[in-house]
């Protein structure tokens, strides 16, 4: 009988994603091929085709592995908070600045991915994409049933509270925050938190006993 081959007990499509994630890291996803990602992990390049048709084809699959990641964090966000609407909120945000800090060029790749062939333009035009919004939709309506952002339109508030985390996030992967904040985390713990403090003061006052 035939030994078989190392890469037979590689789990190829799940290496070549983490793979081509750590490659991102140190790389413009223009410079790295596919023959890179084959040796980063450890298989031939014909098996890495056997399961990704080309380089677009594994940029889809980083890309709605990335989606697939944060959206289990936010899960994880849900079962922590229970019922209470202002907490999932808050530490929902807190996560997605913590997934986007921890994991840069996975974050660049998920929103401001290159031209790929069969990936959207807009991330939350895939399901996938449209679940992270559905959950802050969700945490939004939990608020507004307390009382807070009475009136206000959930698609706009999402809207904004996503412009915020996004732009926040992009800002400091970039390195564009204002001279001597050099805690990112703590400037992330900031923002959430303005952000919060502005919702609460939404909630009109309870009328007197």
């Amino acid at each position: 009988m035939a030994r078989p081959r190392k890469e037979e007990a590689i789990d190829i499509p799940a290496r070549a994603v983490t793979e081509t994630v750590r490659l991102l890291a140190h790389r413009d996803v223009g410079s790295i091929t596919m023959a890179d990602v084959a040796a980063a992990v450890g298989c031939r390049a014909p098996a890495l085709y056997n399961h990704f048709r080309n380089k677009d084809a594994l940029l889809r699959a980083v890309h709605d592995a990335g989606f697939e990641k944060l959206y289990a964090e936010k899960l994880a966000v849900a079962a922590n908070t229970g019922k209470d609407a202002i907490a999932r909120l808050r530490e929902g945000g807190m996560a997605y600045l913590r997934f986007a800090l921890e994991n840069p060029a996975l974050y660049q790749l998920m929103f401001n991915a290159p031209p790929v062939a069969g990936l959207p333009d807009n991330p939350f035009a895939t399901d996938i994409g449209l679940r992270l919004l559905g959950f802050l939709r969700a945490s939004i309506a939990g608020c507004q049933a307390l009382g807070y952002l009475p009136g206000r339109e959930p698609d706009v508030v999402a809207f904004t509270l996503w412009s915020t985390v996004h732009g926040a996030a992009s800002l400091m992967i970039g390195d564009r925050v204002p001279a001597g904040i050099g805690d990112r985390t703590a400037l992330a713990t900031a923002t959430v938190d303005a952000v919060m403090d502005m919702i609460g003061a939404t909630r009109p006052p309870a009328p007197p006993p």
